[in-house]
């Protein structure tokens, strides 16, 4: 009955869209056929509440439903923080290319390069790069094997706690061969761009991404107003404290707004000065690796870009760029058309990986429908 009814909706958007021919509806129209599904989306979800938002033609619209915490009777808006968790990857991978065009580091660089006294393990000759951690196919396990001893089973590893690590680690293949989810090599990503550009890898972020775009809720360290602010989590592991994320500013610490987003996207789309080639292109082809581990829950992974996963067009599906998140008690996922001026973000305050899937295809359906064609 749901999937009956997600088909619907989204037929009525492509409606909407065609019945003008190429030229665009209304924002109005637009909206409304898309708060429509967005509404499915979040019935979907049974989560507490949800925050969509939706960049077309230039524009960002942002969407709130249901509660910022259960009970409360207050509905999220554009200003309503939240968890970005994994969606942090595409973050660092664009501060890295940043750095890369002012020549500071290159995506080949070995991360030796930049582990000071730390032994950086490698597969004889084959030395993990920064352009392997990128790709998730530097060889590096999700999470740490062990935490150090007396380490709190509530904190993330520390900065000092994966460098401790990595010397006694032993890459289980040669990098750029097999691509495997990895939290740690993002982590690993973020210490040597902090390195390369030789300042607290937060203020690089701030420096190169957020800064220009006036994204002032964007970031690791919240202030109180921003954490006064923070949809309450639920679902797989429960809410979380607000507070300093910077030990995972590389893999899922940040926080962000449906407002601060919709920036982001909106220059994502536009590329204005062209320099995005490098952070949106394709580097890991799916065929030319021996497997995959842990990229299919958008559709069929194509390739694998700097923390982007790439999907191929399918029929009225134009090609994306997709990423997710999920865990501390929020799931979200991000899909943009590139050269097509549509891109999508939603969050929603229930960790569930089984109910996910659908909301991803609904959004990618959404998009299908909102492409200029």
């Amino acid at each position: 009955m749901a999937r009956t009814l997600v088909k619907s909706v989204l037929a009525m958007v492509g409606l909407l869209m065609s019945a003008r021919g190429l030229a665009a509806p209304p924002a109005d129209r637009v909206v409304e056929a898309a708060g429509l599904a967005g509404e499915v989306m979040f019935l979907e979800s049974g989560a507490p509440g949800m925050v969509l938002t939706i960049v077309r033609n230039g524009q960002s619209t942002v969407l709130g439903y249901g509660e910022t915490e259960k009970g409360n009777g207050k509905v999220p808006d554009g200003r309503s923080l939240f968890r970005l968790n994994s969606v942090t990857k595409v973050f660092v991978g664009e501060v890295a290319a940043a750095l890369a065009a002012e020549g500071k580091l290159h995506l080949s660089d070995p991360l030796q390069r930049y582990a000071g006294s730390y032994k950086v393990p490698a597969s004889g000759v084959r030395q993990v790069t920064l352009l392997d951690l990128a790709t998730h196919s530097a060889a590096m396990p999700r999470e740490l094997d062990d935490m150090p001893d007396g380490a709190n089973p509530r904190a993330w590893p520390t900065r000092a706690d994966r460098w401790k690590w990595l010397p006694g680690y032993d890459l289980p293949w040669a990098p750029g061969r097999i691509a495997s989810y990895s939290n740690v090599g993002f982590d690993l990503l973020a210490d040597a761009v902090e390195i390369a550009g030789g300042r607290p890898y937060a203020d690089l972020l701030k420096l190169h991404v957020t800064g220009p775009l006036g994204m002032v809720d964007t970031g690791l360290v919240p202030t109180p107003d921003q954490c006064a602010r923070l949809m309450v989590g639920s679902g797989l592991g429960g809410s979380f404290p607000c507070g300093d994320t910077r030990a995972t500013g590389g893999s899922g610490g940040l926080y962000s707004t449906g407002d601060d987003m919709g920036r982001w996207l909106v220059h994502e789309l536009a590329d204005p000065d062209g320099s995005l080639g490098v952070s949106h292109a394709v580097y890991r082809q799916r065929q030319a690796l021996q497997a995959a581990i842990g990229f299919d829950e958008a559709g069929p992974m194509a390739g694998l870009g700097m923390g982007w996963v790439a999907v191929d067009g399918n029929g009225i599906t134009p090609a994306l760029l997709t990423k997710t998140g999920g865990g501390l008690g929020f799931m979200t996922y991000m899909a943009m058309a590139p050269g097509r001026g549509v891109a999508v973000f939603v969050v929603v305050n229930r960790a569930d990986f089984a109910m996910f899937g659908d909301i991803t295809r609904m959004v990618n359906g959404l998009i299908a429908n909102l492409v200029i064609r």
